[in-house]
This record gives C-alpha cells, structure tokens and sequence, in this order.
C-alpha cells in the first residue's frame, strides 16, 4: 500500500532519517575535532610556546623541566611548579607560592 504524501507514518521516516544524518554529522566532526588537536599536538610538541625553537629537557633536582635555548625560557608541565615549591622552602619557595592557586 503506498504511503500518502502527509501521513504520520512519511514525517516519522522523515525524522528517523534526520535524526540519523544529525548524529552522523555529529559524530564527524567530533571524529575532525580530535584529529585536528592530534595534529597541533604533534607539530606544537616539545617547541617553545614563545619563540618556537626546540625544548630541551634539563633536570632541576629530579624534576625535568623544558627549557628552550632560543628564548632563554623554561617552561613546566602539570605539577612540576608543585614539586618544587615543596623542595625548595627558602626564597625560591617564596617566589614560587605567587603562583600557587
């Protein structure tokens, strides 16, 4: 039997199918999204956020700190401020718990 143009049954396959392409959609561009951050991880991966150049691990104790040779800068990773702060409790201690949350 054919369905008649306007019948609930024609707006409901209308729908499933937007529903469908929506998610689809959303999904490649979540799918994008990540592919896009790998790609900047990969190129921004061990280069200075100011200058550009190559970071080079030095030790600082025992932890490893980035420090890039172009800029003269030195850059920490999640916890590093922390650890020595806890290490050093004399004037670098001080200046350091400035930047404590």
């Amino acid at each position: 039997m054919p369905v008649k143009p306007g019948s609930n049954e024609e707006e409901y396959f209308a729908r499933q199918e937007m529903e469908r392409r929506r998610k689809f959609a959303a999904e490649r561009q979540t799918r994008l999204l990540a592919e896009e951050r790998e790609s900047a991880r990969a190129l921004h991966f061990m280069k200075c956020p100011k200058c550009g150049m190559e970071l080079e691990e030095i030790a600082f104790g025992d932890v490893r700190l980035d420090k890039c040779f172009g800029c003269e800068g030195i850059w920490l990773d999640k916890g590093e401020l922390e650890s020595i702060r806890k290490k050093e409790a004399g004037f670098l201690g001080k200046v350091l718990d400035v930047f404590r949350p």
